[in-house]
């Protein structure tokens, strides 16, 4: 075939195409898109699964050997015995047939915890013993309650008892919040559990700070005492 004849016949099969692009005001169709390229390796991605841990053997059992004759053995370490959950046993009463007014361990405190130590203000007027809060707090008569009330500039949270019969009222200070189990007018008797030792108020540390007051009472007309030889007496 000639040359010319060749060219002719190819312009004739690309000419309708671009002709109908033109005609249609669009362009000429995209190619399309090439093929995505290979990785060198000629494999497609796989994900490559973890190793498998591989167990440790765990060691033969091996038999105690024969302790030799004549050698000391170790002394076998004895098993403290666990500790009782149960609560301290009360007290018996003293002579007198009052209780202490902290049913547990406590501690008398330093010279700063007397009667009569000085405060900002005013001097102290009870004496405080140091106790684990939540420690029970008793009453060391049969009494009736005078007052459940809260300070929060001082007191925190106390109870006032009027003993039966003695002329003396006695004061708890401190108590822990929500543990008051008594109420104002309410009879009880010496052991009976009015509270719990704690750390309300103008306290810097879980105490009870107990204090008697002999005469009309409690700020009404009678006037503070030393507890001190009273509580001494009552502990033994």
């Amino acid at each position: 075939m000639r040359p010319t004849l060749l060219l002719a016949l190819l312009a004739t099969s690309v000419t309708p195409a671009v002709a109908l692009a033109s005609e249609n005001g669009g362009a000429a169709a995209p190619l399309p898109d090439a093929a995505p390229d290979v990785d060198s390796g000629g494999a497609p991605y796989r994900d490559v699964p973890e190793p498998r841990r591989v167990a440790k053997p765990k060691p033969k059992f091996q038999p105690k050997r024969p302790a030799r004759r004549g050698a000391a053995r170790a002394p076998r370490r004895r098993r403290d015995p666990a500790p009782s959950r149960r609560p301290p046993a009360p007290k018996s009463p003293s002579p007198t047939g009052h209780r202490f007014p902290i049913a547990g361990p406590f501690s008398w405190g330093g010279s700063g915890s007397r009667f009569g130590a000085g405060r900002q203000g005013h001097t102290h007027q009870g004496q405080d013993l140091a106790a684990a809060e939540g420690t029970p707090v008793v009453a060391p008569a049969s009494g009736v309650v005078e007052a459940v009330q809260y300070q929060a500039s001082g007191a925190g949270h106390y109870v006032v008892l009027d003993g039966d019969d003695e002329g003396r009222d006695y004061v708890f200070m401190h108590l822990r919040a929500g543990s008051i189990t008594v109420t104002r007018g309410q009879s009880v008797r010496a052991g009976q559990r009015i509270g719990e030792v704690g750390n309300t108020g103008a306290s810097f540390g879980a105490h009870l700070h107990f204090e008697i007051w002999a005469g009309k009472g409690w700020y009404s007309g009678g006037s503070p005492i030393d507890p001190l030889p009273l509580l001494q007496a009552w502990a033994r």
